[in-house]
């Protein structure tokens, strides 16, 4: 199921304005990360969180989501993971393509950690449907993440293992329970799993919400739900990153 869920198709046109990725690390870094960083006006350090947008790769809302979070007191770098490996428009497509754009986040990871507005504090993920899927392929392993906030995504019967639960980072799940992309079934299921297995992991469904809920360039955008959810995603990252010096990672 979860690869004919990643590769899904998302018919809405790009939207050709606004802002575009940079690329933002040199030559000896492979994959390259493409993207966009603000920065907070308050003096720092600062705890940091990468964007992941979904299989519809990248759009210049992005770039005003990082800032909104830069006004909210973070480092955001919004990424285009699509930049080196491209998104994959078959199953077989998208799992070649899977490490490469894990291995892109792993990078994007590290260059925010190493900022000097990040200094050290922890870094979070926030991911949109397939972001939020390699969002949660990743969280347990290195570079250490801090947090990690689940937009539609959930994961599926095989993430994370059972066994690594315990070292899974504090999550945060949103989903519309009217979502005819990515069930509503698997947001219950992953939450179901973390908990019976001592994981750390908040919930909140909005209801009769569809996909991609809070996207400001979908019909199925609900004004409610998203400032909703933006408010739920800062809390939480406040609450478990703030307080969180990179030392105390895993």
């Amino acid at each position: 199921m979860l690869t004919r869920l990643l590769a899904l198709p998302f018919a809405l046109a790009a939207c050709a304005s606004g802002p575009h990725p940079q690329r933002l690390t040199g030559p000896g870094v492979t994959p390259a990360v493409w993207g966009i960083l603000e920065v907070p006006t308050s003096p720092g350090p600062h705890a940091g969180v990468v964007l992941l947008p979904g299989s519809y790769g990248w759009r210049p809302d992005y770039a005003r989501f990082a800032q909104t979070f830069a006004d909210s007191g973070f480092v955001a770098l919004a990424i285009d993971y699509y930049a080196e490996a491209g998104p994959g428009a078959s199953p077989a497509e998208v799992s070649h393509n899977w490490t490469v754009w894990q291995a892109t986040i792993r990078n994007a990871v590290t260059y925010l950690a190493n900022t000097p507005a990040v200094a050290g504090r922890p870094v979070g993920l926030v991911g949109y449907s397939r972001g939020a899927f390699l969002a949660l392929s990743l969280a347990d392993s290195a570079p250490p993440i801090g947090a990690v906030v689940d937009f539609y995504g959930a994961g599926s019967n095989d993430d994370p293992p059972i066994d690594r639960i315990a070292q899974f980072p504090p999550l945060l799940i949103l989903h519309g329970d009217a979502d005819s992309e990515v069930p509503v079934a698997l947001a219950h299921r992953l939450y179901d799993r973390m908990r019976a297995h001592g994981g750390d992991v908040e919930m909140h469904l909005y209801p009769n919400a569809q996909h991609v809920f809070n996207a400001p360039w979908s019909a199925n955008y609900s004004d409610s739900a998203a400032r909703d959810s933006w408010q739920r995603t800062i809390t939480f990252l406040k609450q478990r990153l703030n307080s969180l010096h990179r030392r105390d990672l895993p």
